[in-house]
Formats: structure tokens, C-alpha cells, sequence
């Protein structure tokens, strides 16, 4: 079969799509008019439940004569096309950017160095710098909180792929960088780094998404505030209510007695009520990626010389050249990203969160 570059060309036409599409996963095709005509891949073919070798046309209707060929429209709604479609989104668009940069800064990061962070108990000084390259990955997810009713929005997250620091900015600062876009040669990221950027995500998700949904969550609470004081007001009347019943003249004592056990009952019902309601109201966050930028950089490591006391600890820190600051450290301990941090007896590196309870790692 011979391939045809001119059935790609024309970004809204959903032949175009598909063709586009099935030739990214392998698939071979051969343009006609008005038919045209693909060998598929065996795994591709049993993931869109057709044959290997099918035949598809823009509109089935102005086909007149066929060879036999199983024959597929690709229009909306059609079942093919939504087989397609749902295979195109099902993982996040990768985009790959190599960055440039005509200047890099070179000196100055110890008053940089201090401005940003604050060590506890140690100090710090610089013994040397290099140019390097480094990995970046910036990634856009999806959050979605569900609770009595629902809202989800798009979370930034900027992550040093080789250090595992939180590079916070660098989403909206990179449109100032110079970028080329890499179309042959596409990172591909090992099982262990898909994990870590899991959780990543995991970690510093909820803190994010709290912003986003603040009103959200006030919303919810003076939604659940309001319901609860009416239960404690319907559940206090009722009892009330029950509790004068019982003074009235000619009630039997079996009816007293089984009033009086009703009214025993009505603290735990009453807490029943108020657990189906916070269960109600209470907030779920899902996060799912949409769009991956992997970015590779030129950087400066910054080679330290960390003391406290009489110890010494050789670390070293990022300067990033798209946000012109240096990145957060990581804990040691707790894996978080941080501009306050300190040394345990061991000389680990810790949070001070992490240094105020005791080392992981020495644990």
C-alpha cells in the first residue's frame, strides 16, 4: 500500500482525525476517493473490534460500487469514529520541549540562596558551580469534587524530574523561555518515575485544589450547618412533644412504657440522621492528567558545603533558569518540598515539620 500525506491535512474533517489517528498506532493506509482503505495492527483491530483490513469512507452514501470489504463511516456518532475517539483521550497528550537560553546566571546564588531559604541550627557555603541539564515535567490535571453537588477545575503542577522538588511558577514563566518542540525522539518515562509523579500529585493535590475550592467547601458546610440545626430543632420538638404525651390523663402504662423507649431512641436516631448527613456533604477529590509538557533545560547545580556544629554534609541545590530562583530542597524524610529545612544528628535532610518530630531515616 501506498500512504498519501494529503488525507492528514484538513484538522477538521474527521476522516482526516481518524487517519491521523490509526497511522500514529501503526496502521497502514491507502487514500481512495471516496474510500479509503487501512491494514490494521492485530492488537489495534481487536481494540476497535474490527477486521485487520477494513475499508472506511467519509460518507457511505456516495459509495456506489464496492469490492466486499467491510466498510465503515466515519461520522459522528458512528460507532467506529466513537471507538476512535475514545482510544485518541483515554491517555494525556505528551509534548516534549527542549528550552534555550542566550544567558544563565552564574554568580550571586549565596545571596539568592539565602533570601529563599532558611536553614535551622546550620549554615551553608557554596564551593562550587557547573552547568548542567535537567528534567522537568509539567503537568495539567483535572480535579473533580463531588460532594451533594459537584465541581472540578485544572491544577498546574511544575516537577523537577531528577530531584523530585516541586518547582512552583514555572507553568506560567515558561512562556517567556525560547522552546523547541521535539516531534521524533519522545521521552518515555520508566514505571518508577510514573509512580513517583503519582505521588507527587497525591501530595501536593489536596493543598492545591483547596484554593480552588474554597466557596465550594464554605458552600457545602453552611449547607450541612443548616440541615443539622433543623434535625437538632425536628428531633427536640419531637421529643418534647412525647415527653408532655406522657403527662396526659388516661394513658395506659403500656403506651407510657413503649413512648418512654421511643424516647430513649431518639439520641442515637438523631446521630444516625447526622452521619447520613455529613456522609452527604463530605468533599471527594479525584485528580486525572490531561496534558504533559516534558521539559529538558539547561540549569546550574550549586555545590554546598551544609555545617552544623562541627559536621559537614556536601548537598546540592538547582538554580532554574525559567523561573530564576532556585528550587525547593526535598525532605529526606517526608519526601515534601522545602525552603525551611535543617539537619538531624545524622546529617540528614529534613522539613522542619519532619526535625521537630524525629528522622525517618535514622528511625
Amino acid at each position: 500500500m501506498n500512504s498519501d500525506d494529503s488525507i492528514f491535512k484538513k484538522d477538521l474533517d474527521l476522516a482526516g482525525f481518524a487517519c491521523r489517528f490509526l497511522k500514529d498506532q501503526g496502521a497502514i493506509l491507502e487514500p481512495g476517493n471516496p474510500v479509503i482503505n487501512a491494514l490494521l495492527p492485530k492488537e489495534l483491530s481487536q481494540a476497535l473490534e474490527v477486521e485487520e483490513y477494513i475499508s472506511m469512507a467519509r460518507d457511505t452514501k456516495e459509495v456506489k460500487k464496492y469490492d466486499g470489504t467491510a466498510l465503515y463511516p466515519l461520522e459522528f456518532q458512528t460507532p467506529l469514529l466513537d471507538k476512535i475517539v475514545s482510544m485518541a483521550g483515554s491517555a494525556p497528550p505528551l509534548l516534549q520541549a527542549d528550552l534555550k537560553f542566550t544567558y544563565i546566571k552564574t554568580q550571586g546564588f549565596d545571596s539568592l540562596i539565602n533570601d529563599q531559604f532558611e536553614f535551622h541550627r546550620s549554615k551553608i557555603n557554596i564551593i562550587g558551580t557547573g552547568e548542567i541539564r535537567t528534567r522537568y515535567v509539567l503537568l495539567t490535571s483535572r480535579f473533580l469534587a463531588q460532594s451533594d453537588e459537584q465541581k472540578e477545575g485544572l491544577l498546574d503542577f511544575s516537577f523537577n524530574l531528577d530531584t523530585g522538588a516541586l518547582a512552583p511558577g514555572m507553568h506560567k514563566m515558561l512562556v517567556n523561555a525560547e522552546k523547541e518542540y521535539q516531534t521524533k525522539t519522545i521521552q518515555k518515562y520508566t514505571e518508577k518515575e510514573i509512580i513517583q509523579i503519582h505521588e507527587w500529585v497525591s501530595r501536593y493535590g489536596p493543598d492545591a485544589v483547596e484554593e480552588g475550592i474554597s466557596k465550594f467547601v464554605q458552600s457545602m458546610n453552611r449547607r450541612f450547618n443548616r440541615d443539622s440545626l433543623s434535625l437538632d430543632q425536628y428531633y427536640q420538638a419531637l421529643e418534647k412533644e412525647m415527653k408532655e404525651s406522657l403527662s396526659r390523663t388516661g394513658i395506659s402504662d403500656k403506651l407510657k412504657q413503649e413512648r418512654e423507649a421511643k424516647i430513649a431512641l431518639i439520641p442515637d436516631e438523631l446521630g444516625s440522621k447526622k452521619k447520613d448527613l455529613l456522609n452527604k456533604y463530605s468533599i471527594k477529590v479525584s485528580f486525572s492528567p490531561v496534558a504533559v509538557l516534558a521539559v529538558t533545560t539547561p540549569c546550574v547545580k550549586v555545590f554546598i558545603s551544609l555545617i552544623s556544629g562541627r559536621k559537614k554534609k556536601k548537598i546540592s541545590m538547582i538554580y532554574n533558569p525559567v523561573t530564576k530562583s532556585m528550587d525547593p530542597m526535598v525532605c529526606q524524610s517526608c519526601g515534601t518540598s522545602t525552603y525551611s529545612l535543617g539537619v538531624c544528628r545524622k546529617m540528614h535532610l529534613n522539613c522542619i515539620s519532619c526535625l521537630g518530630q524525629s528522622c525517618s531515616l535514622c528511625q
